[in-house]
């Protein structure tokens, strides 16, 4: 997959990056589900071009994309403060490491921002990814309707690569703007506003 690139991701990118939401939950997903049709429902609901755009823009997020030689958007991923909302792609390229690089974009940038662990709450496919790539259980696991589906997990990240972290959180309040362009994120805890139906899956 050497003609992926992953970087932040634009506005013009919304609808597509909804796309891969969509495909991706509906088809790898709802399988683990057993097709439920009420936890879809729920699950999609708040997966329009609207909210990805406004996920996008906002300065409490930062969002990546997957994109190929063609520009194609293969992958979306976000992080709000010290917790992963989003990492899909399409069927097509599953297990080809694209949310593995994805996830360390995220990474990077939430350690850039001083951030010294990271949370995710995630599905049932995605759990045995998220572990290989560090992340350990944080809390028992919840249910999705009625199946036991999501699992809240968390990653320490290495304090020492963590530059001038009392600058870059501004007290946990402020936002900052790196020398690469790249949106320092807001440190915040409750993001049930910026996320609403918050039933992530990634």
């Amino acid at each position: 997959m050497d003609d992926i690139t992953i970087r932040k991701a634009t506005a013009e990118e919304a609808e597509a990056a909804c796309a891969v939401l969509v495909r991706s939950i509906k088809e790898i997903c709802a399988p683990y589900y057993e097709n439920d049709q009420e936890i879809l429902a729920q699950w999609l609901e708040n997966k329009t071009p609207t909210n990805v755009l406004r996920w996008i823009e906002s300065d409490r997020s930062y969002c990546v994309v997957a994109v190929n030689a063609q520009s194609q958007v293969l992958g979306f991923a976000s992080i709000s403060g010290a917790e992963i909302m989003l990492n899909y792609v399409i069927p097509e390229v599953l297990h080809r490491g694209i949310s593995k690089r994805m996830l360390q974009a995220l990474e990077t940038q939430a350690i850039a921002c001083g951030v010294d662990h990271i949370r995710v709450v995630s599905s049932i496919p995605a759990k045995e990814f998220y572990e290989r790539n560090g992340y350990v259980s944080n809390g028992a696991p919840r249910l999705a309707g009625r199946i036991v589906g999501d699992y809240p997990l968390i990653k320490r990240m290495p304090r020492k690569h963590a530059p001038d972290r009392d600058r870059k959180l501004r007290g946990r309040t402020g936002s900052w703007s790196g020398g690469h362009g790249d949106v320092c994120l807001k440190a915040i805890d409750d993001v049930t506003n910026l996320w609403p139906l918050k039933i992530i899956h990634t």
